[in-house]
C-alpha cells in the first residue's frame, strides 16, 4: 500500500513538472511552426534524420531567427550569417545549458566550454600555451611530418590494395594531439592507443544516443534511476578515459620542472587542467574521397604540387601560398561537407535582444551552420555542388575567403584549434598527394553520401593507393 501511494505520488509531480514546462514559453514574439503547442514532444516529430536540412527549411518560412518547441524547451533557431555574426560578438550569447546529455563537474572533466564565464580565461590560456609550444608554427609542423613520413610508409605496404581510409588517418592523427598534449607519441598498433582511439569513438557516438534528453530534462531523472539508454555505458567509457588521462598527469606531476615546459599538460598543471580532442580527422578523410571520385580535382593538385615543391622536399604550410587550387579545394570541402552542422547549443547569460526581438536570460540557442554553408544568397543556386572555383579569383591565381565562409564558427567562441587543423589537412593532403594517387577499387565507386551524427562523417569505405611514376 506505501509503495502504491509512493509511485502515484512520483507520478502526480512528474505530470504536474511536465504540465508546468508547457504552460509557458521563455520566448515571447518570436514566429514558429504550429507544432509548437504540441504537448510533451512539441515540434520534435516534424525534424527529419537531417535535422539541419529541416531546421534550414523552415527558415525560409519565418525568416533567420525563429522559435521552436523541442521536447520541453524552447529553443531560439538562428540560420543565417549575419544574425549569427551580431549573435555571436556579445557576451550574453556565450553561455552553455546547464541540462546536458550527461554531467560535467570537476571529477568529471574540468573545462571553462560548460560554465558561465570561466572559459574566457582557459580560452585565454590555452592559446597562449599553443602558440608557446609551437601551435600552428615551424615546431608544430616537425611533429606532423614524423607522423605523415610514417603514414606514408603504412600506404606504400599497401599500395594498390583496397583499404579504408580511416583505418590510415585515425592512428595518424591522434598522435599528433598525444605529441601536442602529452608530449609523447605511441606506435600505430600500440594497444594502449588503438584502446584510446575506440574510446574517443564510442563516446561520440553514445553521446548521439543520450543527446534528446537535453529536450526532456524532466526525465534525466528517470533515465538515471532505473539505468535506461546509455547513459551508463557513456558513464563507463568517459570514466576509463579520464583514467588514462590521470595517469598521463600524474606522470607529469612527478617528473615537473617549471622550467622546463614540455607539452600542454605540463602548462596546465601550472594553471589547471582542460580537455582537448581532434575534430580534424573528418575533414582529412573526406578530402582523400572527394580526390578519388574528383580526378580532375587531383590532377590540378598534382600539378601544383609539382610546380611549386616538386617530388623531393617535404611541404611546409607556407607552400599554400602559391598553391590557390589546393587551397580552394580543402576550403571548399569545408563548406560542402559542414563538420559540425548544428552548432553546441548557447544558453542566454542575460537579457538580450536579436534582430529586434526580446530574448530573455537563460534562453536556449542553436546556430545551423549548415544553412550558412547551403545558402544560396551567398554561394549560388550550385550549393549542393563540390566546387573549388568558389573560392579563386576570377583568372584563378588568388585564393578568396569570404567573412561567411566559418568552417570553425564564429564569434568569441570559436574553434581555438584553427592554425592547427588548416596544417594538418594541407599538409596531409599534399604529402599524400606527393607521392600517391587515390582511386577508387576497381569496379566501385565512391559513396560521398555522409553519416549522420554530431558531425557528418564519411561512410566507412576502402580507396586504392598508387605511387606517382
Amino acid at each position: 500500500m506505501e509503495e502504491t501511494t509512493l509511485l502515484i505520488v512520483a507520478i502526480f509531480i512528474i505530470l504536474v513538472s511536465i504540465w508546468l514546462s508547457f504552460s509557458k514559453s521563455t520566448v515571447k514574439g518570436l514566429p514558429g511552426p504550429w507544432t509548437n503547442g504540441l504537448p510533451i514532444i512539441g515540434s520534435l516529430p516534424i525534424l527529419s534524420n537531417k535535422p539541419f536540412v529541416k531546421l534550414t527549411e523552415l527558415s525560409k518560412k519565418y525568416g533567420p531567427v525563429y522559435r521552436l518547441r523541442l521536447g520541453s524547451i524552447d529553443v531560439v533557431i538562428i540560420t543565417d550569417f549575419e544574425t549569427m555574426k551580431e549573435a555571436f560578438a556579445k557576451d550574453a550569447f556565450m553561455g552553455r545549458p546547464p541540462y546536458l546529455p550527461f554531467e560535467l563537474n570537476r571529477e568529471t572533466i574540468e573545462t571553462g566550454a560548460f560554465n558561465e564565464m570561466p572559459w574566457k580565461e582557459q580560452r585565454r590560456f590555452s592559446l597562449h600555451m599553443l602558440r608557446d609550444l609551437g601551435f600552428g608554427k615551424t615546431k608544430m609542423e616537425e611533429h606532423i611530418k614524423e607522423e605523415i613520413l610514417e603514414l606514408l610508409e603504412r600506404i606504400s605496404g599497401e599500395e594498390g590494395k583496397p583499404i579504408e581510409h580511416a583505418f590510415l588517418l585515425t592512428p595518424s592523427m591522434s598522435n599528433n594531439i598525444a605529441s601536442l598534449v602529452f608530449g609523447k607519441r605511441m606506435k600505430h598498433d600500440d594497444p594502449e592507443r588503438q584502446r584510446l582511439d575506440y574510446l574517443i569513438r564510442e563516446i561520440g557516438r553514445l553521446v548521439g544516443f543520450v543527446s534528446w534528453q537535453v529536450f526532456f530534462p524532466w526525465l534525466r531523472v528517470v533515465m538515471s534511476t532505473f539505468n535506461i539508454g546509455n547513459k551508463g555505458q557513456l558513464f563507463k567509457v568517459i570514466t576509463e578515459v579520464k583514467e588514462y588521462c590521470k595517469k598521463q598527469i600524474q606522470e607529469h606531476e612527478e617528473t615537473l620542472d617549471p622550467n622546463n615546459i614540455r607539452d600542454f599538460v605540463d602548462s596546465y598543471l601550472i594553471e589547471m587542467k582542460k580537455r582537448s580532442d581532434d575534430p580534424n580527422t573528418t575533414f582529412k578523410n573526406w578530402m582523400l574521397l572527394v580526390c578519388a571520385a574528383y580526378p580532375e580535382v587531383q590532377k590540378k593538385i598534382h600539378s601544383e604540387i609539382d610546380e611549386v615543391i616538386g617530388q623531393n622536399r617535404f611541404p611546409t604550410r607556407n607552400d599554400h601560398l602559391n598553391m590557390p587550387f589546393t587551397e580552394a579545394a580543402i576550403a571548399e570541402l569545408m563548406r560542402w561537407k559542414t563538420s559540425i552542422p548544428l552548432n553546441i547549443m548557447r544558453y542566454t547569460l542575460e537579457n538580450t535582444e536579436l534582430k529586434g526581438y526580446f530574448i530573455p536570460r537563460n534562453t536556449n540557442v542553436l546556430s545551423v551552420s549548415w544553412a550558412v554553408d547551403h545558402d544560396t544568397r551567398l554561394w549560388g543556386e550550385d550549393v549542393h555542388e563540390y566546387k573549388p572555383e568558389r573560392f579563386l579569383s576570377k583568372d584563378g591565381s588568388k585564393v578568396v575567403k569570404p567573412d561567411y565562409a566559418i568552417p570553425f564558427s564564429i564569434g568569441k567562441r570559436s574553434c581555438p584549434g584553427k592554425p592547427l587543423a588548416e596544417t594538418e589537412v594541407f599538409l596531409y593532403l599534399v604529402a599524400i598527394l606527393q607521392k600517391f594517387e587515390v582511386h577508387p577499387p576497381p569496379g566501385k565507386q565512391i559513396d560521398l553520401e555522409e553519416e549522420i551524427g554530431i558531425s557528418l562523417q564519411p561512410k566507412k569505405q576502402k580507396i586504392c593507393f598508387k605511387r606517382r611514376q
